[in-house]
């Protein structure tokens, strides 16, 4: 058990761009945006040249389509996986005690400075998450509420190569302009819809090479369907065969809409989602502050349970922490619980099997589960056994703000 019954976490190595000699005065936290800003441009070529492999490699008629990736991409998946999962953990660190120095922050250059720290590792988290998908194993495929906000973040991210640093070096300019506010969740599969507006955005980007201007934007139909336009300045064919495909898939449609002199538009409709999306919380607010209540954190990261218990600790809740699905259950056995908060991917027993065995011991306490795989594991239906999904690095208002409406276990009140 890390840290015993006491609740701490029994580990001394705090990560290094937080311990105090790196933040103590605040002064060297512009050092840690550049670092984060340049590992996440790595990682963001990676991941569109990898596409971009991919995709070449599907288009060759002369090569069977695979009915699973070869030896050779399974491999780099199993080890890319692993190394994803370790620094998505490293990250969600850095984000935890980010909010944790934020709320003690002494001044507002300070607490600015802390919020870009912030804002960077959680977008390094999102660009991990896409190399994660591509090569790594991944969730199982279900359909599912998907949330289009979420879908064009992550085809805009795969993309921005293209229409940003590609498009600087060859001085031209691309406005990309996002128009979702209000747009309901729909019915289908995460990834697949992810794909199709990623091919549709690259098709758009090929009919700007002089620049221009690319907007997405998406809306409810009376009728209730969803509409989504992909719309650019461009002239000349997309290639849609694969995008119509999804959209056919999905019970949709997807056609063209010419404007001559003025770009083109293709459309996509989709049915709407009647459930909505189980959501990882939004940190532009600060944490609603709620009674003492006795939190179970379980992950076998022991850094990212001493960030969390840290978090957790200095807005007045206990907290017990478990390594592992079964420790977790031997303190369920013998203590009373408020919330337990687990992360996914563990071994020996995964996030969802303590979920299910949580639920048929205890199924009033509820259970939060953290993940780095993000808003396509809501569409699994194993979140059934959950009561919140949250994605990875945790946001303190993710991880806090629910706590207010939580009622305390029988066990604690009597005392």
């Amino acid at each position: 058990m890390s840290g015993g019954r006491g609740g701490g976490v029994a580990d001394s190595s705090d990560p290094p761009l937080l311990q105090a000699g790196a933040v103590g005065g605040y002064e060297d936290i512009p050092a840690v945006v550049d670092r984060l800003r340049s590992l996440k441009a790595q990682m963001d070529g990676a991941v569109h040249e990898l596409r971009g492999w991919w995709h070449v490699r599907s288009r060759d008629e002369r090569l069977p389509e695979p009915d699973s990736p070869p030896a050779a991409v399974r491999g780099l998946g199993d080890t890319v996986g692993g190394l994803a999962h370790n620094f998505n953990n490293s990250l969600a660190v850095i984000v935890s005690y980010t909010d944790l120095l934020l709320k003690n922050a002494a001044d507002d250059t300070t607490a600015r400075r802390l919020a870009v720290v912030r804002q960077v590792a959680r977008e390094a988290a999102g660009t991990v998450r896409l190399l994660q998908e591509f090569l790594a194993r991944r969730p199982d495929a279900t359909s599912g509420p998907v949330a289009l906000q979420a879908v064009v973040d992550d085809a805009l991210a795969l993309t921005e190569p293209r229409w940003r640093a590609a498009a600087d070096r060859r001085g031209v300019r691309i406005g990309v302009t996002r128009e979702l506010d209000g747009a309901p969740p729909v019915h289908g599969n995460y990834l697949d819809l992810r794909e199709a507006f990623t091919l549709l955005i690259a098709s758009a980007l090929d009919a700007l090479p002089g620049g221009g201007d690319l907007v997405v934007r998406a809306w409810s139909d009376p009728s209730g369907w969803v509409v989504a336009q992909v719309r650019d300045t461009g002239s000349g064919i997309r290639e849609l065969g694969r995008a119509s495909a999804i959209a056919e898939r999905h019970g949709g449609t997807l056609r063209t809409l010419t404007d001559m002199g003025q770009g083109t538009t293709v459309e996509l409709r989709l049915l709407a989602s009647s459930c909505q999306i189980i959501g990882a919380g939004d940190d532009s607010h600060p944490p609603l502050i709620a009674e003492s209540r006795r939190i179970l954190l379980v992950d076998d990261d022991p850094r990212l349970l001493r960030a969390l218990t840290d978090l957790l600790q200095d807005y007045g809740h206990v907290v017990v922490s478990a390594g592992s699905g079964a420790e977790a259950l031997d303190f369920l056995r013998g203590d009373s619980i408020d919330l337990i908060v687990t992360d996914l991917g563990m071994p020996g027993m995964t996030g969802w099997e303590l979920a299910a065995e949580v639920k048929r011991l205890s199924p009033e306490i509820p259970v939060y589960l953290m993940t780095g795989w993000g808003e396509e594991v809501a569409t699994d239906e194993r979140s059934r056994l959950v009561d919140r999904i949250l994605a990875k690095p945790v946001s303190a208002e993710a991880l806090l703000s629910p706590l207010a409406a939580l009622s305390r276990s029988p066990g604690r009140a009597a005392q």
